[in-house]
């Protein structure tokens, strides 16, 4: 079988907000627009993909209990609706590229590739490791706990947790001093720091790759919040943070990574439009993916 590197890349839009909190009263999180903002920048055209179209989300909902997850039963009855049409482009030999959104569309994507086998993670963010606390209340804050098996429902969506094994999952980019790491990498997953990805991101890709090219896997996913980007250069996200990646530092971690055969799809999350005028974080996220997927290709035709 051709190697899933080679598949052609297809754009999915997943416009869903549901996973964060109001911004403020009376507004709801902006990233829905960001789909829209990848296309303005020709994406679709750049990397010569599939229009796989959109994956319309349900109606964002403010309100919240404490001790329960905002929007929960719309985020999993999405999450399915995601994760059959990642299943159905997977089937036809491309490369989804789902383009957020927040970054609980992370859990259809992972429902899909737990129904077909075991898959590996790159999880390109701070690291959303929270759980069964009191006051998370978004889904977003706490994605990466949930698709490796914690937490309340949303965990458990294909029936069995994990969707994904802490042991098969990489995180690079969090920020030193988070304070889930310690849980997180006493549970297994291997976790990549900001400053171990800005000193060479081709060797922190590798480090992440050691754990996602095992034999034992059928592959691995790539999830991109876009808060992995340093906040100073990319405030426009819901939880900007100090001392993240540069542009060019993302590009070049993500390209090592896509260019592995064992990538079979991407997504990115949390860029919001509402927080970006001019639009111009938008346009070097473009670039990033853009120059990614060049290495990938180029990476290729080099072998």
């Amino acid at each position: 079988m051709e190697s899933a590197a080679h598949r052609r890349p297809a754009l999915l839009d997943a416009p869903s907000n549901l996973g964060l909190r109001p911004p403020a009263p009376g507004l709801v999180p902006g990233c829905y627009k960001a789909p829209g903002v990848y296309r303005d920048h020709g994406l679709l055209t750049r990397l010569g993909a599939v229009d796989a179209g959109v994956v319309t989300p349900p109606r964002y909902r403010p309100d919240w209990t404490p001790g329960s997850v905002r929007n929960e039963e719309a985020i999993a009855r999405y999450s399915r609706l995601l994760a059959d049409r990642v299943a159905a482009l997977l089937d036809r030999e491309h490369f989804p590229v789902v383009l957020g959104g927040d970054c609980s569309i992370v859990l259809g994507t992972s429902l899909a590739l737990h129904r077909r086998g075991r898959f590996g993670l790159a999880y390109l963010d701070g690291l959303d490791y929270r759980h069964d606390t009191e006051d998370v209340g978004a889904a977003a804050g706490e994605c990466l706990a949930m698709v490796t098996g914690l937490g309340g429902p949303l965990a458990e969506l294909g029936g069995t947790r994990p969707c994904v094994r802490p042991g098969d999952t990489a995180v690079l980019g969090l920020r030193p001093g988070d304070e889930y790491a310690a849980e997180a990498a006493a549970h297994g997953l291997r976790l990549v720091d900001a400053p171990t990805v800005r000193a060479d991101p081709a060797a922190a890709a590798d480090r992440a790759l050691e754990v996602l090219e095992r034999a034992d896997l059928d592959g691995f996913w790539v999830h991109v919040d876009a808060d992995v980007v340093d906040g100073a250069l990319l405030p426009a996200v819901d939880s900007p943070e100090p001392d993240g990646l540069t542009f060019d530092d993302l590009a070049a971690v993500l390209g090592r990574l896509l260019a592995s055969p064992g990538a079979v799809g991407l997504d990115v999350a949390i860029y919001d439009p509402d927080l970006d005028p001019g639009l111009r974080g938008g346009r070097l996220l473009t670039e990033a993916l853009v120059a990614a997927f060049a290495e990938r290709d180029g990476h290729l035709v080099r072998a």
